[in-house]
This record gives structure tokens, C-alpha cells and sequence, in this order.
């Protein structure tokens, strides 16, 4: 496989026909070898338009699927970022490039351990992660001025509201019951003026769900 077309082809193949249009985004997916985020016998899945298996039960999540979320962040330069779920390190990895700090949090060793390897590798200065549980979020760096989350959840937490900046955007999975079948959609919430959330559907996504997340017998949006 040639690494540098099948990149390539990711980006304009996937990627941007999916409407992600932000040029630095796409930029940060072109400098990144993304076969170095995928266990050894998925290497010739690095590229392909598909979620892949990370164990414990977790996901890897599209390209174009990632890049959409991150879109939608709609990051500038000085932005502190907050990911909930390192996962393989590759959208912290994507998030580097567009803010000034990351501060990513996973709750499984080995993944924590894997993804700090990759990032030293890089020469990523600007991630820190963390080994832990912010299913609740994380108030060590807060408050940030996005939150990413992909994982699913039935609803938002409160508690994450102490973690979020005035005019703050939380980019999450959750799930939709306003449709005749319920699924898994990405979110764009905001806090309007009564501390209320506010959520835009942005696409449907399967999800693996958040470990440590209190369980509802029905999932809320």
C-alpha cells in the first residue's frame, strides 16, 4: 500500500466529500500518519472509511467521523481543549495542531500508555494525558472552551458544566429519541442564558458507551 496516496485519498475520498471544509483540519490529517494510531494487523485499515476495534470494548472512530466533530468545535489557536476519551491518541493528536492546549483523559492504562508513547514520538508538547475517570469531566484544567467527547452518553452530565467557558462547545455522542428509532447522533451543545443545555444534531454515529456512565433504562438527549 502506498502510505502517502492512500492518505491522500482519505482526505479527499472521505474526509472533505463528508463536509468537513475547515483547511486546517484537513491540513493536520495530511501530516499525520495515522497507520502509527492502529494495532499492527490493521494496518491496511489505517485509511480505509471504517470505525476500528481498539479492545476493551472501544473504537476507533472514522476519519471522516472524527473530523466532523473536531469541525464542529470550530477551535481558534488559543483554545483550551478538554477530550474525554483518549482512545488510540490520534484525535488529540489531530487536536494539537488546532489549539493550544490539550488536555485528554481515558480511563484504560493501556491505551494511556500507548498514546503517550505515540505523542512523544511526535513531539506533541501541547497534549497532556491524563489516566482517569471524567466520565463527570475534569476539573484539573478547567474551565476549557471545548470539550470533546466520543464516547456515548445518554445525556450530558451537569457536572460538566463547571468544566466549560462561557460560550463553550461540547462536541459529544448521544442518543436521539426524537426519531422513530432511537440511535446514536453527535451533538453540538451550548449553554444558553438559564444554564440550560442546548443541543444541535450534527449525524448519526455508532458508538461504543462510556464506561463508568450511569446506565437510565432509556437513553435521554
Amino acid at each position: 500500500m502506498n502510505i502517502e496516496n492512500a492518505r491522500f485519498n482519505m482526505i479527499e475520498q472521505q474526509v472533505r466529500p463528508w463536509k468537513v471544509f475547515d483547511d486546517k483540519i484537513l491540513g493536520a490529517m495530511a501530516g499525520l500518519a495515522r497507520e502509527d494510531f492502529v494495532a499492527d494487523d490493521q494496518q491496511g485499515l489505517a485509511y480505509a472509511d471504517t470505525q476500528l476495534s481498539l479492545g476493551h470494548h472501544q473504537s476507533m472512530l472514522a476519519p471522516r467521523e472524527i473530523a466532523r466533530m473536531i469541525q464542529a468545535l470550530s477551535l481558534i489557536p488559543n483554545d483550551k481543549v478538554l477530550e474525554i476519551g483518549t482512545g488510540s491518541g490520534y484525535s488529540s493528536a489531530i487536536l494539537s495542531k488546532l489549539a493550544k492546549r490539550i488536555t485528554s483523559v481515558e480511563i484504560i492504562s493501556e491505551f494511556v500508555v500507548k498514546a503517550k508513547q505515540i505523542h512523544k514520538k511526535l513531539g506533541l508538547e501541547n497534549v497532556v494525558i491524563e489516566e482517569g475517570d471524567a466520565s463527570d469531566g475534569w476539573m484539573a484544567q478547567a474551565p476549557y472552551d471545548a470539550i470533546l467527547i466520543t464516547s456515548a452518553l445518554p445525556k450530558l452530565p451537569e457536572s460538566l458544566k463547571k468544566n466549560i467557558n462561557e460560550g463553550g462547545r461540547v462536541v459529544s455522542i448521544i442518543e436521539n429519541n426524537d426519531a422513530q428509532n432511537s440511535r446514536l447522533v453527535v451533538a453540538l451543545s451550548q449553554l444558553d442564558d438559564n444554564n440550560q443545555w442546548q443541543h444541535e444534531h450534527l449525524f448519526p454515529v455508532e458508538s461504543h458507551p462510556m464506561i463508568n456512565v450511569e446506565k437510565t433504562n432509556r437513553f435521554e438527549f
